[in-house]
């Protein structure tokens, strides 16, 4: 133990013949991750990070041993990777049990010598005096180590048994739960017998279940590349034509009578008069004198209008779909141009007509385009453009829906 313990580590995982290492703490996405983040020379691979704190953190290992990399790249049993350095991630075992280590050692029924013994101030070690002290921190570490072990060997010989899966392939337990599922689903597993050593032993067989209809998870490259297809960000104000209208100016004249602040801008004549205790009713008996039919709530656009206006819209869920069957698309069609699609939800790949004489675009249209800058050179790049007519795209069910409360027309629906 010292200042450089991380390093230490590091140099001593780096004799160990293993390519991949998996290094798990309880609780290490809130604190044991962030000291070796804290201390690392040099971070290499990007860490998973979310609310709950850093779920991974991958590293490249400098320390690897010499002879172990000429040994892999013999063996070329490390692909990609034209250093041949080792891989460790650091994990987080509480995002599968979220209980205290020493519930957890209790609950498992671990032996006395192997749970966790009563804790100890840990604010009380510093810089100065974890030295001397070593006698008093060093069991608690140790068997906080072991404790963590056990409970993980449990863990794993457990999962293994129901689901097929290990916590070392898995960051949290709903991830190794749809793993399981998804497993079990799929395959059947049998005992067999093969030969080990001078002996035999019986080890696992998996085979692929026939007549099943294939499930693809949003984890699957082509079902997450869809998926991100849908997901349009902000709207986009592609606006067909300009106007002007002096209404805003007509606002600030009837508040400016009403208040004592000598402005135009409507935020400070709106807060004077929000603020005032007169009595207003004159005052909105004349603002809704004033005709606002060109004003439009751009802000409400910038989200996604349907979801504005309508409250019951929902997004759908990645985790609870199913594949869109094809003698569905004619029902799909009439409920989306009658707006009974709801409660449904979808991600559809929808050809659509958009009206011709629309002023705004609620869907953001982005297009791949190749030109010629400037110096003459070809570039590929984006442009924002406004659909009309005949258009296809990879949609939400609520984008859908607003396409139609715009005034367009769904025409056919597939995948």
């Amino acid at each position: 133990m010292s200042k450089d313990c991380i390093d230490q580590m590091l140099q001593r995982l780096g004799k160990i013949d293993q390519k991949r290492i998996t290094l798990i703490a309880h609780n290490g996405s809130g604190f044991d991750n962030w000291i070796v983040i804290k201390n690392v020379k040099k971070i290499t691979q990007c860490p998973l990070k979310i609310p709950r704190g850093i779920l991974s953190l991958p590293l490249t290992n400098s320390f690897t041993d010499e002879d172990l990399q000429k040994k892999w790249k013999r063996q070329k049993q490390i692909m990609g990777n034209s250093n041949y350095l080792q891989n460790v991630n650091f994990i987080c075992s509480f995002q599968h049990e979220t209980s205290s280590l020493a519930a957890w050692g209790n609950s498992s029924n671990l032996p006395m010598n192997l749970r966790k013994i009563t804790d100890i101030n840990i604010a009380k070690y510093t810089e100065d005096n974890w030295e001397s002290l070593r006698h008093e921190w060093e069991p608690y570490a140790k068997r906080d180590t072991l404790c963590l072990g056990a409970c993980l060997i449990k863990y794993n010989q457990a999962m293994k048994e129901v689901v097929f899966q290990n916590i070392s392939n898995n960051l949290t337990a709903p991830s190794l739960s749809l793993k399981g599922w998804y497993y079990l689903y799929h395959y059947d597993k049998e005992m067999v017998e093969e030969e080990w050593y001078e002996s035999t032993r019986m080890v696992p067989k998996h085979t692929e279940k026939e007549n099943v209809e294939k499930v693809y998870s949003h984890t699957h490259p082509f079902i997450r590349y869809f998926i991100r297809q849908s997901i349009k960000g902000r709207r986009v104000s592609a606006n067909r034509k300009s106007f002007k209208t002096n209404t805003m100016d007509e606002i600030c004249n009837v508040l400016s009578e009403y208040t004592e602040t000598l402005s135009d801008n409507i935020i400070d004549l709106f807060k004077e008069y929000s603020a005032n205790p007169k009595d207003k009713t004159e005052v909105h008996s004349r603002l809704k004198e004033i005709k606002c039919a060109k004003l439009m709530a751009f802000d409400d656009n910038g989200l996604y209008a349907s979801a504005m206006s309508d409250l019951d819209s929902e997004y759908p869920r990645a985790e609870s779909g199913r594949p869109f069957l094809q003698e569905e698309n004619k029902e799909f069609v009439k409920l989306f141009n009658e707006q009974k699609f709801r409660p449904r939800t979808a991600i559809l790949k929808v050809w659509f007509k958009y009206p011709t004489n629309m002023f705004f675009q609620p869907i953001q249209a982005k297009d791949k385009i190749s030109f010629t800058n400037r110096i003459g050179k070809k570039e590929t790049g984006t442009k924002i453009r406004f659909r009309n007519g005949f258009c296809s795209d990879v949609l939400t069910s609520v984008d859908i829906q607003e396409i139609v409360k715009d005034g367009g027309r769904i025409i056919n629906s597939t995948l």
